[in-house]
């Protein structure tokens, strides 16, 4: 999948990273206290302000406000300088995070207080504490005071209050939102009409979109006069079939393809038949449970059954997933539909 345009504009962004693999990545006090360290250090180099922040064990969460276009400048030297110190620290080597940060523009200054309840309940959330103020790694404890930190939005807010319907909203729009920037100013593009995403795409692939540009399951479920737990697991399915794909193109085989193409792209159709070719046993078998039998033994009789090279695959299939009590001679006499077709029109 392509990456989203980082945008670095001056303004209010909520950052998140994580250990790779969602390892610890903050093991005793002293990791905590070098990490705010290292932010409260970069700031005399990078000028930014933090209003919010809660380092997890393995991930953290900050409310950064940037004061000069300049986010990825101090992300790295956060990050880096930190990825060292705990690298030597432990005796370890590799990198730290799972990837390159996460950032959301904070596009509209009404959603402040909803980001900072968000990362200040973070503890909460995760059953480390009860109250809002007994985390000591959260900027709400009040227990650490770095030049870096400005606590006049904290403290203009009841956070004893947990986020409401709204609210929790308001979070789902900032990070499913789609940006541009029109005169310089950064602007949520336009959603289009719930309508538009089913006329040329499938309902699967509508549902995902329709999501993903910020409507709410609730809005789809309403249109389609299904349930929301249908819309759910439509979506849930819809994204493991993503993972599978992004597993075969790391694998090479989407090989003739952009590297940035993706399964909303490719389709289905597509998609089932180079499974069903290229990919190995394990990969087949999860294509099974995503795709259901019905659809991929119709995509398999009508894009791979009869192709010649590949016999021992289709045995396989055939055997295994159809249970058809059959040899390879069966494939061997099959003709090529395609191939039979382009011998007619040559002669």
């Amino acid at each position: 999948m392509a990456r989203q345009l980082r945008l670095e504009k001056i303004g209010f962004h909520h950052i998140i990273n994580r250990g790779v693999e969602r390892r610890t990545i903050f093991i005793d006090n002293e990791d905590y206290k070098k990490f705010l360290e290292i932010i409260d250090e970069s700031r005399e180099t990078y000028a930014f302000t933090i209003h919010s922040f809660c380092l997890m064990s393995n991930h953290y969460h900050f409310l950064l406000e940037l004061q000069e276009e300049n986010l990825s400048l101090i992300m790295r030297q956060i990050n880096s300088r930190y990825s060292i110190y705990f690298n030597n620290k432990y005796k370890r080597v590799g990198p730290l995070w799972q990837g390159r940060f996460k950032s959301f523009f904070v596009y509209d200054e009404n959603y402040l207080t909803s980001v900072i309840k968000y990362i200040e309940h973070n503890p909460i959330k995760a059953n480390l504490t009860q109250e809002i103020g007994q985390f000591p790694w959260a900027m709400s404890s009040k227990k650490v005071n770095l030049e870096c930190l400005d606590f006049e939005l904290i403290d203009s807010i009841d956070l004893q209050q947990k986020l409401n319907t709204e609210e929790l909203q308001k979070i789902d729009a900032l990070f499913t939102a789609k940006l541009k920037i029109v005169d310089n100013k950064i602007l949520k593009k336009t959603k289009k009409e719930i309508y538009n995403y089913f006329e040329k795409n499938s309902r699967e692939i509508a549902i995902a979109k329709s999501i993903e540009d910020g409507y709410l399951q609730t809005q789809i479920a309403k249109y389609l006069q299904l349930s929301v737990v249908s819309i759910s697991k439509i979506y849930k399915i819809y994204k493991q079939k993503s993972k599978l794909f992004e597993t075969l193109k790391n694998k090479g085989i989407f090989w003739s393809y952009n590297k940035d193409i993706t399964y909303k792209e490719v389709g289905e159709t597509l998609f089932v038949e180079y499974l069903l070719k290229y990919a190995d046993f394990y990969d087949i078998a999860l294509g099974f449970e995503l795709f259901g039998k019905r659809s991929i033994k119709k995509i398999w009789e009508e894009k791979v059954m009869r192709d010649q090279k590949f016999i021992k695959t289709n045995l396989m299939i055939a055997r295994v997933f159809f249970n058809m009590d059959t040899e390879s001679s069966y494939f061997k006499e099959m003709k090529n539909a395609r191939f039979e077709k382009l011998k007619l029109l040559a002669s």
